[in-house]
């Protein structure tokens, strides 16, 4: 293993270097055209990305001005008659394929340079679906004296096989760099915030100026699809003028009914994202404002700010956008409850736990009793099933670990956004109305609705309040100034994902195989009977069964080992 270090004064890698050199990468910057070398270079290449998103985003961008290479995305539903097509035509072979569509690939590695780009993300990746990083980094092994790791934010080698740190690590500076400047908005509730302070009054104008920056369109992180739907509807936002990026699942294209997924080209007026845009994608818009949304005290954005705030700030290359380089960052500061040892602790009882059961659950495995322990979210979880056997996930506590010694105690201690990333303004919040009771709302309601239609006057900003009055006169026909009464009447009405998955479990049986194209017909009925805009994948049963996928006769199947509760 060597240490390496290059520092370059140029604006783009594709003018220091002609090929992406082989080792574990940290190349400082986002934005740098590492990427482009390896799409545009005369080298075969397979590009190995986290998510179709970023895969679809950089292949729609080939060919152009500055390279005739077609570049063929590779993922779940690419076939291997399309590859074989693509390496007939191509004399120069670019691929981009998703972490677990690398092994599709493989074979071609021996003539391709291989490339795990944003490799910072293999840690999140192994927390959800850790065979996937497990093949990647089995295939990686095989070809680690070329392969290149590539990232702005890497993970310390420790997080990783050992191997890694074997091979060299190179680190790129670049003197010719911006600093982002974020304009910050320390608030209680940031995503109120969000709606009332900016995305309203944008709605409201067409444009607006936030410290001396104008803009008319944003482009909003936030990690949570809920969050991001509710946003939608209390800020009044046209469906129309929004697109999203997020994942590929049956859950979110219920919620996101009539929001268009994103892609590639002209960016609509509101584009929301959440992780599965902050790393990679390239968006160009000449006007746009980008918004950072963190609510630190939500388990599900216990994230690493520090990374994503580096990624997303990224996201927009249009270096002739006034606003390049500047960003509104809105988050709460909060200090986790637990204790760091006590959830150590917790990981290791954990540990300890699946040690002892992996022997019992390969005996059940070997007689075909697999129900018997599937229900263990804890060994799903951390335990992979290879070369014919159970075996801990050391990735997944990994990244738990990482988490609680790195990102959770970042929090911990405080987090100075303009010590990290450039020196910006700090603006203070807007007036809101004096604290009011939700029952003051509700009888507000009651004396001034004209057939459920009312304009708020007063009580305006109290979108979360009004949104859960509305709902109930609009599911009940009545209101309730019971506040957690009105909620869960409201939560539990007409829930059509619920619904959907019930239909799955009523129409699927337990013990039976389906082909693919059977599953994909049976839940294209059901998905037409709900009018969801969704292309039927065999594996949205995940949301409603635990399967198995095997072949029968050289047939892919799926199995129906069980159903999930609620």
């Amino acid at each position: 293993m060597k240490q390496i270090l290059f520092n370059y004064d140029t604006e783009f890698a594709s003018e220091s270097m002609s090929v992406i050199p082989s080792g574990y990468i940290d190349k400082s910057i986002c934005a740098c055209g590492m990427t482009t070398v390896a799409l545009e270079n005369n080298r075969n290449v397979v590009l190995a990305v986290p998510t179709i998103t970023l895969a679809l985003n950089k292949a729609d961008q080939y060919p152009n001005e500055r390279s005739n290479h077609s570049i063929l995305p590779v993922w779940g539903d690419t076939s291997t008659s399309e590859i074989q097509d693509y390496i007939k035509k191509a004399s120069i072979k670019k691929f981009i394929c998703t972490y677990d569509s690398l092994p599709k690939l493989e074979y071609l590695l021996p003539d391709c340079h291989l490339v795990i780009d944003e490799s910072n993300m293999l840690l999140p990746v192994t927390k959800q679906r850790p065979a996937v990083v497990d093949r990647l980094l089995d295939i990686a092994f095989r070809y680690k004296d070329t392969v290149s790791f590539v990232s702005a934010t890497p993970l310390p080698v420790e997080y990783l096989p050992s191997w890694v740190s074997e091979i060299d690590q190179i680190k790129i500076t670049w003197n010719n760099t911006v600093k982002a400047t974020p304009i910050i908005c320390e608030r209680t509730y940031p995503f109120r915030s969000l709606c009332e302070e900016f995305l309203i009054p944008l709605n409201r104008e067409g444009t607006m100026t936030v410290s001396e920056k104008t803009f008319s369109k944003v482009i909003i992180f936030m990690n949570t699809v809920n969050q991001i739907t509710k946003v939608i509807k209390e800020a009044g936002l046209g469906k129309k003028d929004c697109g999203i990026i997020c994942g590929d699942s049956l859950k979110n294209d219920v919620k996101i009914s009539g929001i268009e997924r994103y892609k590639s080209g002209s960016l609509p007026k509101y584009l929301f994202l959440t992780s599965s845009g902050f790393c990679g994608i390239d968006l160009v818009d000449e006007d746009a404002m980008t918004i950072i949304v963190s609510n630190t005290s939500k388990n599900w954005q216990m994230i690493d700010m520090l990374t994503d705030l580096k990624q997303a700030v990224s996201r927009q290359r249009n270096k002739n956008n006034p606003n390049y380089g500047s960003y509104i960052y809105i988050y709460n500061q909060s200090v986790f409850s637990e204790d760091e040892e006590e959830l150590l602790q917790r990981i290791e009882n954990v540990r300890e736990k699946i040690t002892l059961n992996i022997p019992h659950y390969d005996d059940l495995k070997s007689m075909g009793k697999e129900t018997a322990f599937m229900c263990d979210n804890d060994f799903r979880a951390y335990s992979l099933f290879k070369d014919g056997r159970y075996i801990l996930n050391d990735g997944a506590f990994n990244a738990d670990k990482y988490f609680i010694l790195q990102t959770r105690r970042q929090y911990a201690e405080g987090f100075d956004i303009r010590g990290c990333i450039g020196n910006g303004e700090t603006i203070g919040p807007v007036s809101l109305p004096k604290s009011v009771r939700y029952k003051d709302l509700v009888d507000y309601f009651e004396d001034n609705n004209v057939m459920g239609e009312i304009e708020w006057g007063p009580y305006s900003t109290r979108h979360e309040w009004i949104r859960l009055i509305e709902d109930s006169y609009r599911f009940y026909k009545k209101v309730w100034k019971d506040f957690t009464y009105a909620k869960s009447m409201v939560d539990n009405h007409n829930d059509t994902h619920e619904l959907v998955k019930m239909e799955i479990k009523r129409q699927f049986s337990v013990g039976s195989s389906y082909s693919r194209n059977q599953v994909k017909e049976i839940l294209k009925e059901i998905y037409c009977s709900y009018k969801i805009e969704r292309i039927p994948k065999h594996y949205d049963l995940k949301d409603a069964l635990i399967i198995k996928e095997k072949k029968i006769n050289g047939e892919r199947m799926v199995e129906i080992l069980g159903k999930k509760k609620q």
